[in-house]
């Protein structure tokens, strides 16, 4: 392994390009998702992101106040 030391400004260039020459992501749709996605969002094995409990929740929420609505709309029978 290479000590640190001091390199010049067109070295620092050729390396920098490298190394963005290395990216295995080839299409333009892949590249801005991956430029947008938020670095602190938990990934799990197949680095696929892992939804929020909080919108977990609020989808349960949501299912089951629709839940309702359908019950007391459609299927209770009326007096």
């Amino acid at each position: 392994m290479l000590e640190p030391g001091h390199i010049s400004e067109t070295e620092m260039q050729r390396l920098l390009a490298q190394a963005y020459e290395q990216d295995p992501e080839r299409s333009l749709l892949g590249q801005i998702a991956r430029q947008l996605r938020d670095p602190t969002n938990p990934r799990d094995a197949n680095y696929h992101p892992r939804p929020h409990p909080l919108w977990l929740a609020l989808g349960v929420i949501v299912a089951f106040a629709l839940a309702v609505f359908l019950y007391f709309s459609f299927v209770r029978p009326s007096p």
